[in-house]
């Protein structure tokens, strides 16, 4: 290789190489320019509030109950403070902040018939009565996702439940947003949405809503739903027929009608109590309807279901339903068995009996006794 062609060579490398420095140097300057164009003017104090409707962890509440270090100016959706009773007046101007905590604070205390052992209610008052379109916000607050129930206070200062649309005026409303049922604890963000649309209705409306502190009300769901885990049992007796010679369907109506079960329309049968509330049922365990009508129609098994927290005078009702597991163990021709398949005797039954005992005994000493009406709200 020539001298010539190494000159070349090197002329080469050294031209892509400040082709490749030029480049560089003018995408950095460019960004510069970039940065500088669209930097803030200064660092935010806080971080911003996440609309009403986003998604946030389950532990974390949508929206804070706790005051900030700084008034700041939420708009009407916002939640005060426990306790704080927020009117909504015309006159107040626009974007006042809401009472620190403890500023103007008042002690909740509920005046309805509500249960506030088991429901988080809210207070909707007016300076006088006023007839308001309630079918809308009853609408809203039961897409929650718990049970709500309203209250309603008439003109000779007695409450009353509201059923439906009124025509009659109201000067205070109550709502109990359920603590618990079988989905489990009412959540921080399930309050919210509940005492945002009150706080929404009365802006409306012209009123003035109270709302109890929520991190306290959040305590008594807590507990109050870990007591009712360890109470709501579904007892089960299994009668499951021989191999060879499934029970007839024909013969379990016949059973089953002469102690007292009605079949229902979803094709179980069940005894029921003066009232019409179910005492236990009586289920095909191939999740099949039972079409007694049905010619030669049959079943490898059947359970006896007790749902223990909804009956009242529930040893009574165990003791009734044990012994036709029995009498239809003999008749039908198969086992008593429970849902490990082991056999069921009378000292099983006992034990069922026992246990049984001490959950109505805790649930009396609690103040839900099985069967009443608040074991009737909670284990739905």
């Amino acid at each position: 290789m020539t001298t010539f062609q190494l000159v070349l060579i090197g002329f080469g490398v050294a031209l892509v190489l400040g082709v490749v420095l030029y480049n560089w140097l003018q995408e950095r300057k460019y960004r510069q320019q970039v940065d500088r164009s669209f930097a803030p003017a200064r660092e935010p104090a806080f971080e911003p509030v996440l609309p009403a409707d986003a998604e946030r962890p389950r532990q974390e509440p949508s929206l804070t109950l706790d005051a900030p270090a700084e008034p700041v100016e939420p708009g009407p959706q916002a939640v005060p403070a426990g306790g704080i009773e927020r009117p909504f007046e015309p006159a107040e101007p626009a974007g006042a902040p809401w009472p620190e905590p403890g500023a103007a604070a008042l002690p909740f205390e509920q005046e309805s018939p509500l249960d506030p052992d088991t429901e988080y209610i809210a207070r909707l008052r007016f300076s006088q009565p006023v007839l308001v379109p309630l079918a809308g916000l009853m609408d809203q607050v039961r897409q929650i996702g718990k049970p709500v129930r309203a209250m309603a206070q008439q003109a000779d200062g007695a409450w009353g439940p509201i059923a439906g649309p009124s025509r009659t005026s109201y000067a205070a409303l109550e709502f109990g947003l359920q603590l618990v049922d079988r989905s489990g604890a009412v959540t921080p963000a399930q309050i919210d949405a509940f005492c945002r649309a009150l706080y929404n209705f009365a802006a409306e409306q012209g009123g003035a809503v109270s709302c109890p502190d929520k991190s306290a009300a959040l305590e008594v769901a807590r507990d109050l739903d870990l007591f009712c885990i360890d109470v709501d049992v579904l007892i089960g007796l299994n009668i499951v027929a021989p191999d060879a010679r499934p029970f007839l369907v024909s013969e379990v109506h016949r059973c089953a009608t002469e102690a007292g079960l009605g079949l229902q329309p979803d094709g179980s049968y069940a005894l029921k109590d003066a009232a019409g509330r179910t005492l236990y049922s009586l289920a095909n365990q191939s999740d099949a309807p039972f079409q007694p009508e049905q010619v030669g129609a049959s079943t490898h098994g059947i359970t006896l279901l007790f749902d223990v927290p909804n009956v009242a005078d529930g040893l009574r009702v165990f003791d009734r339903m044990a012994e036709l597991a029995q009498r239809l163990t003999k008749s039908l021709g198969g086992r008593l068995v429970d849902d490990n398949g082991k056999l069921v005797g009378q000292d099983s039954l006992q034990k069922i009996r026992q246990r049984l005992a001490e959950s109505y005994a805790r649930m009396e000493a609690r103040g839900i006794p099985a069967g009443g009406e608040r074991a009737g709200r909670l284990f739905v």
